[in-house]
């Protein structure tokens, strides 16, 4: 690594690093405002909780924003250099615009990555233990869900399906008061026949079977049948499930692939799982269209004039790559585009954009 290229780096991270400090500062003094609004209007909290309570949020909300953070990092540091002159002297100097944007944009894949595979789980983490601490403060007042708002579960199994319908989901077990498991066969498919309904006071996922207490098993012009306690076979993993209560966001990087497996071995939708994976592995990508774009914006000279012009155009830029890219996914998450194309076309698009104006105005 040559001298020049760690003194782009250190400037580089110096820029993203001061960029982070000020995105953190405005996204802990806005949470503040809100988390007390939620929570200190109802409860009695101390500002230090509500400031450990916005912590715990931060991880998961720092990601969402890195974009942002790479973006004006890599615009400030380059205008920078340019207003100084240092980028004419590399120049003049015959290094070319590609070694000089090397370096950021090498920085911003590491950020992605470590966005990714170290921030995303660090956010995982700390949002469960945000729900905790915050269910605790609550623990007087009823935190179930309400009567008639229920969670639907749908297995396959090999002479048909089961669905599974309960009030709401409590760890690893059904909620209360009543769970009704409605088994379907049949010859054709399409037209399923219930082959029987099964009810009971609790149920709870357990080594791969549920188990019930108080079954009564109903089947059609048949009596009902009292079967007490009992274990029904399941496809049904424990990441499945306890993922059924939570958003695909809550979830960590490392933990998605077994969420997916376990939530299509159930018959249960993965889409939102897999938009989110694929966004975590495009972040990478995402962060050096930002950096690129950055770049592209403050290659030209000061000395000709509109130097800021072209900054805040970068700005634009990154705003609305932000805008499509959550657009997509919004497309994605309503099935009328497949996971990848929804999370990668976005950064892809911008990154050969930026990369295709750094050649014109560099090369001609």
């Amino acid at each position: 690594m040559t001298v020049l290229t760690r003194y782009l780096l250190w400037q580089t991270f110096l820029g993203i690093a001061g960029a982070a400090i000020v995105v953190t500062a405005v996204i802990l003094l806005v949470d503040f405002v809100e988390t007390s609004r939620d929570i200190a209007t109802r409860v009695e909290v101390s500002a230090l909780q509500v400031v450990i309570l916005s912590l715990m949020k931060l991880p998961l909300l720092l990601q969402d924003t890195l974009p942002f953070i790479v973006l004006f990092g890599v615009l400030w540091t380059f205008f920078r250099l340019n207003r100084r002159s240092e980028l004419i002297v590399m120049r003049a100097s015959g290094i070319s615009a590609w070694r000089i944007m090397a370096p950021a944009v090498l920085l911003a894949l590491l950020v992605g990555i470590a966005g990714s595979t170290g921030l995303n789980p660090l956010g995982a983490a700390t949002s469960a233990a945000f729900e905790t601490r915050r269910a605790a403060l609550f623990e007087d007042r009823p935190t179930r869900q309400v009567s008639g708002v229920r969670t639907w579960l749908r297995e396959a199994r090999d002479d048909g399906f089961v669905l599974i319908a309960a009030e709401g989901l409590e760890g690893d077990r059904l909620i209360e008061p009543v769970f009704r498991f409605y088994a379907y066969g049949g010859p054709d498919s399409r037209t399923p026949l219930l082959d029987r309904l099964m009810q009971a006071d609790r149920a709870e996922l357990s080594g791969g079977f549920w188990r019930l207490t108080g079954a009564v098993e109903h089947r059609p012009e048949q009596e009902s049948a009292m079967l007490g306690d009992i274990s029904l076979p399941t496809t049904t993993g424990r990441e499945a499930l306890f993922e059924r209560a939570r958003s695909a966001a809550g979830v960590s990087f490392w933990r998605l692939p077994d969420v997916i497996v376990s939530a299509r071995e159930a018959g249960l939708s993965t889409r939102a799982y897999e938009l989110r994976w694929q966004n975590l592995l495009a972040q990478p990508l995402l962060l050096a269209a930002a950096s690129l774009l950055g770049i592209a914006a403050t290659l030209r000279l000061a000395r000709l004039g509109g130097a800021a012009g072209f900054a805040l155009a970068g700005g634009l830029g990154g705003f609305l790559m932000y805008f499509l890219q959550r657009m997509l996914a919004g497309l994605g998450s309503a099935g009328t585009l497949d996971p990848v194309s929804a999370a990668w076309s976005a950064p892809a698009l911008f990154a050969l954009a930026a990369l295709l104006y750094i050649a014109v105005t560099e090369d001609g």
